[in-house]
């Protein structure tokens, strides 16, 4: 049963009814209430049931599409029998399909005009790194996703596809190829084309069966292997080889992954797009100094860095603010030159000072007599996660505000 987004089902006197037709095509709200008086339900219940439609959808419903609305409902399986649909969900699979659109846009004009594939999938001996990173993730985006259609795992299916994707592809891989491509390296810049066009072509099959509109129209823009390949995606075979799957280096990039995301986290925070600070990388760890060694490149361009230090329990020079990764690596970005640090200074202290008066305010709610007896079990263990949620907030921005304290 399709329910809504509150689990409640679906009711016309509740005006929570959601017609499929109406999130592939966008409605108004002003539609939506249109739609109300098409019935037969009576005034109260239909100022009951627009009351409802103005809490749920106060913009209407963006048009969506039936590639995510099938891509969403086959991902909600995991909720059994019952599926609470929650549109803003099926908006968020409708950036997604942007997003596959524009990265093959991108991946297009990286392969050239004149790209012609090699006859094969097979990798040549000669890719990076990262290139065997990317096409070990298909490996085990192939396998998930063939694992989970034989046990019609749909949620694992969709999961799989979608975080080769956005998180693997976009996030890294074509972030990386962006200097190679310019690099002139011809042998290098070759290599990396065939990998990436094995994620493109392999990636569009994958995500067929849910999004067979976008995939099909991508996949016409694809060159082909040979003359007589597959004319439609429809009818390629499905991805069954995953044989590429290399466990040991992904364990080893998955390291590379969380510095990558924290340094990127600490940019944001503190410096504007265009910088390119120097970073240092306090290791505790030789293996930790190891793997990040082995892809300083990869997280130089990753990080938008200017310069890229790796330091084994050595320090980093002042001026730095510090992030850390795990209980094995300090993350510190030279921001001192880069940032007006008696304004950032202020900002930090007053976001600690809304902070510790929203901590106070839950606080003194906790504390109340009737506390405990009256107020639902799950609402005081939410409670509790988002008061452990500031404390650790302050505790970082305190450490934040040191740091630039000692730089003035």
């Amino acid at each position: 049963m399709v329910r809504d987004a509150h689990g409640r089902k679906m009711s016309k006197t509740l005006g929570n009814v959601i017609d499929p037709v109406d999130v592939v095509e966008g409605v108004t709200l002003e539609r939506l209430h249109q739609q109300l008086y098409e019935g037969n339900l009576d005034q109260r219940e239909i100022e009951r049931a627009k009351q409802g439609q103005k809490e749920d959808y106060p913009d209407g419903i963006p048009e969506c599409g039936t590639d995510a609305l099938r891509f969403a409902l086959c991902a909600y399986t995991a909720q059994g029998r019952d599926i609470n649909l929650d549109v803003k969900r099926v908006v968020g699979y409708r950036h997604f399909c942007n997003k596959v659109w524009n990265a093959t846009k991108f991946a297009l004009t990286a392969l050239g005009h004149d790209f012609k594939p090699n006859p094969t999938a097979k990798p040549s001996g000669n890719e990076s790194l990262v290139d065997q990173w990317i096409l070990s993730r298909l490996a085990y985006a192939v396998d998930t996703v063939n694992v989970g259609f034989k046990e019609y795992d749909f949620p694992s299916v969709t999961t799989a596809v979608y975080n080769l994707w956005l998180y693997e592809l976009c996030d890294i891989y074509l972030e990386h190829l962006k200097p190679i491509i310019r690099s002139g390296n011809e042998d290098e810049i070759l290599t990396a084309r065939n990998s990436l066009y094995t994620c493109l072509e392999t990636g569009l099959r994958l995500l067929s069966p849910f999004m067979p509109f976008l995939t099909e129209e991508l996949y016409q823009r694809l060159p082909k292997r040979c003359a007589d390949g597959p004319a439609s995606v429809c009818v390629a075979p499905f991805p069954e080889d995953a044989s590429g799957h290399n466990p040991d280096l992904e364990q080893d990039f998955k390291t590379v992954q969380e510095v990558v995301r924290t340094t990127r986290s600490v940019r944001q925070d503190y410096l504007p797009p265009k910088a390119r600070p120097d970073v240092y990388y306090v290791c505790s760890s030789p293996d930790v100094v190891a793997q990040l060694t082995r892809f300083e490149d990869v997280i130089t361009t990753l990080t938008l860095s200017g310069r890229t230090h790796i330091l084994s329990n050595e320090s980093a020079p002042d001026g730095c603010t510090m992030a850390t990764v795990g209980d094995k690596c300090e993350v510190h970005v030279m921001i001192k030159g880069l940032v007006d640090i008696d304004k950032e200074l202020a900002k930090l202290l007053a976001k600690q000072e809304k902070l510790t008066s929203q901590l106070q305010k839950l606080r003194k709610e906790t504390q109340m007599s009737e506390y405990k007896s009256k107020v639902p079990e799950s609402v005081q263990k939410s409670t509790e996660q988002k008061c452990h949620q500031i404390e650790s907030e302050i505790v970082n921005i305190q450490r934040a505000v040191d740091g630039f304290k000692r730089m003035q």
